[in-house]
């Protein structure tokens, strides 16, 4: 039996260490209920258009899926360093994270990471996602 989607209204605030405002981006999603996880799903509006974005949790794990503009399968898994090929219409790079925090709940999740890109301290990112179940039953 197929798993019944959830339609979610997502909000997704990105804080970054070297940029002093919020990014704060609100849309439309799907949430997919698992047995000891879940799927959500949105797209988030960049400059060279919708990216499809996957975020799926399953315990100590969490892993951002790209496609679209920005492609990426990263996962962030707490106390650990992670590697993964990031793509973009212009170039592709190595994207390594070591996750300083993960908090999952029911309706959040929040990752705490030091990111670096080809080997290049970025910064440290804080990214938090909220999501409220909408009615109905209409996907």
């Amino acid at each position: 039996m197929a798993i019944e989607p959830l339609r979610v209204r997502v909000q997704q605030t990105t804080r970054m260490s070297d940029i002093p405002e919020a990014i704060e981006l609100t849309m439309g999603g799907l949430y997919y209920p698992l047995k000891t996880g879940f799927i959500l799903m949105f797209d988030q509006q960049q400059e060279d258009g919708p990216v499809p974005t996957t975020i799926k949790y399953t315990p100590e794990r969490l892993a951002l899926i790209c496609k679209g503009p920005i492609e990426m399968n990263h996962s962030f898994i707490e106390g650990r360093f992670t590697q993964s090929l990031y793509k973009n219409p212009y170039m592709s790079m190595t994207m390594a994270t070591t996750t300083s925090r993960l908090d999952v709940s029911e309706e959040s999740c929040t990752f705490v990471y030091e990111l670096s890109m080809n080997e290049e301290d970025v910064g440290i990112y804080e990214v938090h996602v909220a999501w409220t179940f909408e009615g109905g039953d209409d996907v």
